[in-house]
């Protein structure tokens, strides 16, 4: 990988970024252009068109972009700052197809796939599969990039600064809250991007806003925003309710996301899917061809229904109490639901996305607490049967929930739910 010159982006919500030497080079490894085919939503949304092909790529840039503009960024030192940048860039790099959405349906089957500590792994333990390992063909036969990167730039420091960079993907160290903390440059760009696809009213320039109130950070982990920054993050709140109440409560891409994971841990289970070293390589694009052209034609004829928007029937969306369970669980629920139901059936959960505690420091030395605690997750159970559920069915699978998961329901999703200002008050 030789050094090349700058490159000039034009972004939706930041405008024109330029991007110097190294970071331009480094999106140009291999490990980050795998990240254009794959989308930062969990699922091609057939109800948000305009959220369906949203890159985790675009947001990479993004993010990157924004840890230019952090309060403190002209205080650090050369290497320090391609440290962050470098760490906004690839926060994101290990993730599977399909977002998270792949992740969870590794964990239905106890994989526990975190593509937040996969880099470290990876750099730990290279084998011929895994980003680092030998003639590793992570995207079109090329390998991941990240040592050759590193060792141009840094030379013999280069696995420190690799070290610093990995610490930070998983919070740690000096820049870790800022890429995976309560409030980081990750989630700042993810929501407000997402939001500004929907179509919704945002204001674009609000993660540079809040990204220029960060004012210091330090070994311990510890980050200072300014007071400033406290109406600023309320805003943010505000807004992740708006966005999340979309794309949680969206009936045809709960079940699309249902119809997508059942197709990929029944590929999975059956050892048809890839190594798990290898699976999570996939992007968008070569996982859906694989699963089209899989043999097992419950697999194919499942894929192909959700891409022509034939949906499968899905119960009642219900706000459950609590924590919400394990994917393993969930799917031990649903062995139970085909038992009971008398039909096949498959259950999703997903946490109460829309709403987030937050804990940070002020540069007067006051710790603030924004947000909430989500305190109930959303439950549903489609059914490849094609026969829709009746008031009965729907009952009964309430009922068969709360004693499996010994919770209660508090109610259906399409019925009244706390405001959400009361949240930021």
């Amino acid at each position: 990988m030789s050094a090349r010159s700058e490159i000039r982006l034009l972004d939706p919500l930041y405008g024109e970024i330029i991007l110097a030497h190294p970071l331009a080079d480094l999106l140009r490894a291999p490990v980050i252009q795998r990240l254009r085919d794959v989308r930062l939503s969990n699922i091609d949304s057939l109800v948000m068109p305009g959220i369906s092909n949203i890159s985790r790529y675009e947001h990479a840039i993004g993010t990157t972009y924004l840890a230019s503009r952090i309060g403190f960024y002209n205080r650090l030192g050369r290497e320090e700052a391609w440290v962050l940048q470098a760490s906004a860039m690839l926060h994101d790099a290990t993730i599977t197809a399909f977002g998270h959405l792949v992740e969870e349906a590794f964990n239905y089957i106890s994989e526990q796939y975190d593509h937040e500590t996969k880099m470290s792994l990876l750099l730990q333990r290279p084998n011929t599969y895994e980003l680092g390992g030998i003639d590793l063909q992570i995207y079109l036969g090329h390998e991941a990039g990240i040592r050759e990167w590193a060792q141009k730039i840094f030379k013999a420091d280069a696995e420190k600064y690799l070290v610093d960079i990995v610490n930070a993907l998983k919070g740690e160290g000096r820049f870790g809250r800022c890429i995976a903390g309560d409030i980081d440059l990750d989630n700042l760009d993810n929501l407000v991007r997402i939001a500004f696809h929907m179509g919704l009213p945002v204001d674009r320039e609000l993660p540079v806003r809040i990204a220029a109130e960060i004012l210091g950070t330090d070994e311990t982990g510890s980050t200072t925003f300014s007071e400033k920054s406290i109406t600023l993050i309320k805003q943010w709140l505000t807004l992740r309710w708006t966005v999340y109440e979309h794309l949680m409560l969206s009936r045809d891409d709960f079940i699309g996301k249902v119809m997508l994971i059942y197709a990929i841990v029944l590929a999975y289970t059956r050892g048809e899917l890839g190594l798990p070293e290898y699976a999570w390589t996939l992007s968008d694009r070569k996982l859906i061809e694989h699963l089209l052209q899989h043999k097992d034609s419950e697999i194919s004829r499942t894929v192909r229904a959700w891409l022509v928007h034939d949906l499968w029937p899905l119960a009642d969306l219900l706000w459950m109490r609590g924590e919400p369970p394990s994917f393993a669980r969930t799917y031990g629920f649903a062995d139970e639901a085909t038992k009971a139901m008398g039909r096949p059936c498959f259950a999703y959960r997903i946490r109460d996305k829309r709403v987030r505690a937050l804990k940070f420091q002020i540069e007067s030395g006051e710790i603030i607490e924004l947000g909430d605690t989500p305190k109930q997750w959303l439950l549903g159970v489609a059914s490849s049967k094609r026969q829709d559920f009746s008031a009965a069915a729907n009952r009964r699978i309430r009922q068969l929930a709360c004693e499996f998961f010994e919770t209660e329901c508090i109610g259906r999703a399409d019925e009244r739910m706390p405001e959400a200002l009361s949240l930021f008050e």
